[in-house]
């Protein structure tokens, strides 16, 4: 059964809800074919808020999946590709399958991306039914002809990420033309790369829960695993290496609308220094770019918000911080849905060639609405912008 907009509509990062309403959809399909209303009620019950609050109980008191690693010397995590041109698309909070995330899912499909990444949040939860509806047979998941990507947000781990590892991930990977099936991803983390550009996708779901129902108050801080801290610093030897760098995760380093995640940038701040890094992160469910932001013992951050991929862009009022280093936010108003002034979703397309990198981006409508273009300066370690365009001039900026 597909969902729709409205049951996502002030969806709260409530654990406990998210099992309920998972729940609570399994026994609304079981009552379609029900026409006993006592029957009814007693799934609702039984099968939904009983089943919910057990699952809730069973996964936050319960042991989270083992965190995976690069463990064979013929997969280390870091993927060469050429320095001809390569189409990636990066999509964030998309899996929700509802009729929205549906159309994203086409309109990436008609662009023939070489890879797909999704950057985390499989609604409610990530359960095996949830992970089957959005990325398996007859969903709306395009797979990239030479790849296809998923990173570990918070809604997987309410689900202490059982599926997201277990089910998910081997699906994906690198494509293997000559076996013709994807290699499966063996990690929550991983390196795209050509000899210009570093493309590195971080775990910030992993940690991103605390204590059982006081995650709504005091949220993880997200902080990176050892083990990848390990291979950033001796697999990458990211110290030491002079590419472009470009990192994918689900959540925020900062954000002018919800509370700064600042743990992942400060543990690459001791790795990186002061080098300068475009960040594109998902979680909150809105385009927003960012001018150069450093928060204290942080990274000179350029970030990209992308999370508008297929849950409902509630619109925002305004900026509530950060208004200096605010481009441009999508706060355009689509339609009205119980009350709540929605937005548009979207996706982001990365151009890469050689050092060039183009960045375009999507609404649903397939309208191009920003695009920028930067240049690898290897020689020195930089990053540079040479051009951002807004397209749509209808974007707050």
């Amino acid at each position: 059964m597909k969902r729709n907009l409205e049951e996502y509509i002030n969806l709260k990062r409530s654990p406990l809800q998210n099992h309920l309403k998972t729940d609570l959809a399994k026994a609304e399909e079981l009552n379609l074919s029900e026409n006993n209303a006592l029957r009814k009620l007693n799934n609702y019950f039984s099968l939904g808020i009983v089943s919910g609050i057990k699952h809730y109980i069973v996964n936050r008191i319960g042991r989270k999946h083992k965190f995976l690693n690069y463990d064979t010397a013929d997969d280390n995590g870091i993927y060469q590709i050429s320095n001809d041109l390569n189409l990636i698309s990066l999509v964030s909070d998309w899996a929700s399958d509802t009729p929205e995330s549906d159309k994203i899912g086409e309109l990436i499909k008609s662009h023939n991306p070489d890879f797909t990444i999704h950057l985390g949040d499989t609604y409610y939860v990530g359960t095996k039914e949830e992970i089957s509806n959005n990325f398996f047979e007859n969903s709306s998941w395009h797979r990239g002809k030479k790849g296809s990507f998923a990173l570990n947000g918070n809604h997987e781990m309410y689900a202490s990420g059982i599926s997201y590892f277990r089910d998910l991930l081997p699906t994906l990977g690198m494509y293997d033309e000559t076996q013709k099936k994807y290699l499966g991803q063996k990690a929550s983390y991983f390196c795209l790369q050509n000899d210009f550009w570093r493309i590195i996708a971080l775990d910030t779901g992993y940690n991103s829960l605390w204590l059982p129902l006081l995650e709504i108050k005091y949220p993880g801080k997200c902080k990176l695993e050892p083990e990848l801290i390990n291979w950033l610093e001796k697999t990458l030897d990211l110290k030491n290496d002079n590419r472009g760098i470009i990192f994918l995760s689900h959540h925020q380093n900062f954000s002018a609308f919800e509370e700064d995640i600042p743990k992942p940038g400060e543990q690459l701040k001791k790795i990186l220094g002061d080098r300068e890094v475009l960040w594109f992160w998902g979680h909150e469910h809105r385009m927003s770019i960012y001018d150069k932001n450093c928060l204290k013992n942080n990274l000179n951050v350029y970030g990209r918000c992308i999370g508008n991929g297929g849950m409902p862009v509630e619109l925002v009022s305004g900026v509530s911080k950060y208004h200096d280093k605010v481009i441009a936010y999508d706060n355009r108003s689509r339609f009205k849905l119980k009350n709540s002034d929605l937005g548009y979703n979207g996706f982001a397309n990365i151009e890469l060639k050689g050092n060039e990198l183009k960045i375009k981006y999507y609404d649903i409508r397939n309208e191009l609405l920003m695009e920028e273009y930067w240049i690898s300066d290897i020689e020195n370690s930089k990053i540079n912008l040479k051009d951002l365009k807004l397209v749509n001039d209808e974007l707050n900026h």
